[in-house]
């Protein structure tokens, strides 16, 4: 239950004070994820900073986080289930927003959920975050 409260593809352990329990969960996932797609590590840095390389490995990293914290029911993404895990001073920003318009049209896939990461950095770089 406790991996159902951390903040997945946008998390803001960089903007708001995150309990070390909380760090710790996305910690874990992040390394879970990491030891199931085999993604470089580097791979994640420059996505937290904007830059987005069109890798299969980070394509299902993304995925592997989100499915991790519950919000897929087989291939399909629980968009509505994604904002609230939102904390509640972020969940009624332009964040909750630009999320619904990014995931409108998201499927399962590996794809869907990176450029579903592309379109939420970009309509609020200063919120996103991947583990």
């Amino acid at each position: 239950m406790l991996l159902k409260c951390i903040i997945l593809l946008v998390t803001f352990a960089n903007v708001y004070c995150v309990s070390d329990e909380m760090r710790d969960l996305m910690d874990n996932l992040h390394k879970t994820c990491v030891a199931n797609t085999g993604v470089d590590e580097a791979l994640i840095v420059d996505a937290n900073q904007g830059h987005f390389e069109d890798d299969e490995k980070l394509k299902c990293y993304m995925r592997c986080v989100l499915d991790e914290v519950g919000l897929f029911e087989g291939d399909v993404f629980d968009l509505e289930g994604c904002i609230a895990m939102l904390p509640d001073e972020v969940r009624d920003t332009k964040l909750s927003d630009v999320m619904r318009a990014c995931g409108a049209s998201s499927t399962g896939s590996c794809q869907s959920m990176f450029d579903l990461n592309k379109c939420v950095y970009k309509g609020a770089p200063d919120l996103y975050f991947l583990p």
